[in-house]
């Protein structure tokens, strides 16, 4: 049960919905640089990753803002899927609640790194 207020990506308003997939763009754009996606793997969403992942190579010439926006143009059916497959809670106005992407991901991370 979710503490009021507090909602999962696929009740968010669709203002809410654009904040919270530019949120996630920014973070994957972030680990995409990095070569860190590999937790993301570890969710049914393989196709939607090697698809923006096409996208963000195919586009590598455009600037950080452009290639920002040209992602949450052509892309943001598959950001909201992969959203959706992570079952995180948001706030109503699209902000993820009690922590951040980064933070999520450092404690998946952390939880499969002592069995390395």
């Amino acid at each position: 049960m979710l503490q009021p207020g507090v909602v999962l990506f696929d009740q968010l308003s669709d203002v809410a919905k654009e904040r919270a997939v530019r949120d996630f763009i920014d973070f994957y754009l972030s680990k995409y640089a990095t070569k860190s996606l590999e937790i993301l793997t570890e969710y049914p969403i393989q196709y939607e990753i090697e698809q923006i992942n096409h996208d963000i190579n195919l586009n590598s010439n455009f600037g950080p803002e452009q290639l920002r926006d040209y992602l949450y143009t052509y892309d943001e059916r598959l950001f909201s899927r992969i959203i959706s497959a992570l079952d995180q809670s948001f706030m109503e106005n699209g902000v993820m609640s009690g922590e951040t992407y980064d933070e999520w991901y450092q404690k998946k991370y952390d939880a499969i790194a002592p069995g390395l």
